[in-house]
C-alpha cells in the first residue's frame, strides 16, 4: 500500500496584523512591493489573497513584503501584537542567578561563533 503525502498546511502568517501595525492600506503595501516577473505592479487584490491564505508566498514574496514592512521575513511570522517571553523576561527584569547563566552562555556562543569565522577566512 503506499502511502498518500497530503499537501502541507501552510505556516500561519501575520501579514495582515504587521500591515495594520504600520498604518497601511493593502493598496499602500502593494505600491511599496517591486514589480513582479514581466514588470506587472502586484494590486491590493493579490495582498488581501496572501493575508486570507488563498495564495502562498515564494521566499522572494516574504522578503519584498518584509522589506516594505520595515522587517526581517521571519518576523512575518511572529504576531507584531503580542510580546515574546524574552521581552517579557527583559520588562520584568531577570533574576541575577539566571542573568549571570545567560551571559556566559552568550559570551560562549560569541566565542565559538568568532572562531568559525576565523576558521573560514583566508590567510
Amino acid at each position: 500500500m503506499v502511502a498518500r503525502i497530503k499537501p502541507a498546511k501552510p505556516v500561519p502568517h501575520f501579514l495582515r496584523e504587521w500591515r495594520e501595525t504600520r498604518r497601511l492600506t493593502q493598496q499602500q503595501l502593494a505600491d511599496l512591493l517591486p514589480p513582479r516577473n514581466g514588470g506587472k505592479a502586484t494590486g491590493k487584490d493579490q495582498i488581501s489573497r496572501w493575508e486570507q491564505g488563498q495564495r502562498g508566498m515564494t521566499m522572494d514574496v516574504q522578503t519584498a513584503l518584509a522589506q516594505a514592512l520595515g522587517i526581517t521575513a521571519p518576523d512575518l511570522f511572529r504576531n507584531p501584537n503580542s510580546r515574546s517571553s524574552i521581552d517579557k523576561m527583559l520588562d520584568d527584569g531577570i533574576p541575577p542567578e539566571l542573568a549571570d547563566e545567560l551571559h556566559e552562555e552568550f559570551e560562549r556562543r560569541i566565542r565559538s561563533t568568532k572562531q568559525l569565522l576565523d576558521r573560514g577566512r583566508p590567510r
